[in-house]
């Protein structure tokens, strides 16, 4: 666990916040793009339509993959209440 002080506390809030927004855009935006490219396609895939699958199923990959990068490489492991005791 680090030891952060307020500032480093509240920027490494701010860099979490920013990196999960980011995550949920890129999920979002695969989740939709996907669904109204492949409607009416015609095609099947696991017995439903393309675009059903397609997008459900990768976005459920997609924010596996989101949550791991993010739990890897930004978020940090730091104690937030001691920061409250000290007021």
């Amino acid at each position: 666990m680090q030891k952060l002080n307020k500032e480093e506390k509240h920027l490494q809030c701010m860099r979490e916040i920013k990196a999960t927004l980011i995550v949920v855009a890129i999920c979002a935006a695969w989740h939709i793009i996907t669904a109204f490219a492949l409607n009416g396609s015609g095609k099947y895939f696991l017995g439903m339509p393309a675009w059903f699958s397609v997008s459900v199923f990768g976005t459920i990959v997609l924010a596996i993959v989101g949550v791991i990068f993010l739990l890897k490489k930004v978020f940090v492991d730091f104690e937030y209440e001691d920061e409250m005791e000290e007021i």
